[in-house]
């Protein structure tokens, strides 16, 4: 009985340290991407808003990329809190299409993950001489998991000036 019990405890540490695993993973990668946009953002002065290109592993050439960073200021909806609520901006597409894109990831076996990338932008101080930057990102599916599976979108946040 005692031996069973504590092989059976140690099959169920395994189980949850390969969830864990993968978890970290996504949530490495998904702070990642969030922050290669917040440097494109943050890196535009905050007397201009022009539309930036980025580029991922599927959209390599940056003249055809579909992958738009808006730095105007604007962007999807956020929590009380200043999160992005990745629910409210679901239900329409108001800020979306300019404040959203789709990023993805290729691993080297070949297996491409799409990050679910969102931001918002907010003038600070009189005259508007920084910009509150917010930005998050989520691996869908995962955002759709209950309990140990279940991983938070990563939100970043800086203020960036002239």
């Amino acid at each position: 009985m005692v031996l069973i019990t504590g092989v059976l405890g140690g099959m169920v540490m395994i189980i949850m340290g390969v969830t864990r695993d993968n978890s970290n993973r996504v949530d490495t990668t998904a702070t990642n991407v969030a922050q290669a946009v917040m440097e494109q953002i943050s890196g535009v002065p905050t007397n201009k808003s022009p539309v930036l290109v980025m580029t991922d592993c599927l959209q390599t050439d940056p003249i055809t990329s579909t992958l738009k960073v808006n730095t105007a200021v604007g962007g999807a909806t956020l929590k009380a809190n200043g999160d992005i609520d990745f629910q409210a901006d679901s239900a329409t597409t108001l800020n979306l299409s300019q404040y959203q894109m789709n990023f993805t990831v290729c691993g080297s076996n070949g297996l491409q993950t799409v990050y679910d990338v969102r931001w918002n932008i907010k003038p600070v101080g009189a005259g508007g001489w920084g910009k509150m930057i917010t930005v998050a990102a989520r691996q869908p599916f995962t955002a759709s998991q209950k309990g140990i599976g279940f991983i938070r979108p990563v939100t970043l946040r800086t203020i960036a000036s002239m």
